[in-house]
């Protein structure tokens, strides 16, 4: 039940973006501090949005992790990440899963403000980031899947 609700959910995690600027969502380049303070709001906006559908539905279970993984996946393993500075095994397992799948997504794809990066490159980044930004354990099992992540993103 976890992992399928993990692929119900996943897709949600950036549902709050919803609420930020276009200016914001689509400039090219760096975020100054304000700007950067904005988009970080896309976590606490997402949550909220899914939270409140769970208050409606107390029983969609799907509701409950879609909301936890819109909050934390941009957490950070060492506790430097938002919105709550969550550290190792604070941060719910479905936002750590999400947290690697969704730097995979950008750094493969092309993006406003870079160029798409080759997969060899994004697992570099994937594994230097163990640790710090990432669960050592969830990097570990994309390493051993990292193949089947290529070809998803070739797929689509």
């Amino acid at each position: 039940l976890f992992v399928e609700n993990l692929f119900l959910t996943s897709p949600l995690h950036d549902i709050g973006k919803i609420g930020i600027p276009d200016a914001i969502l689509l400039k090219p380049g760096l975020y100054n501090d304000e700007e950067f303070s904005i988009m970080k709001e896309h976590c606490r906006i997402g949550y909220e949005t899914l939270n409140e559908a769970l208050l409606r539905y107390p029983n969609a279970e799907f509701l409950r992790m879609s909301a936890e993984i819109a909050r934390h996946h941009h957490e950070r393993y060492d506790g430097t990440g938002y919105p709550d500075g969550l550290k190792g095994d604070e941060i719910p397992l479905s936002a750590r899963i999400v947290a690697v799948a969704d730097i995979y997504d950008a750094l493969v794809n092309k993006r406003v403000y870079k160029e798409a990066y080759p997969h060899e490159k994004a697992k570099g980044i994937i594994i230097q980031s163990r640790g710090k930004h990432l669960d050592p354990l969830v990097v570990d099992a994309f390493l051993r899947c990292e193949k089947q992540f290529f070809e998803i993103f070739e797929r689509f």
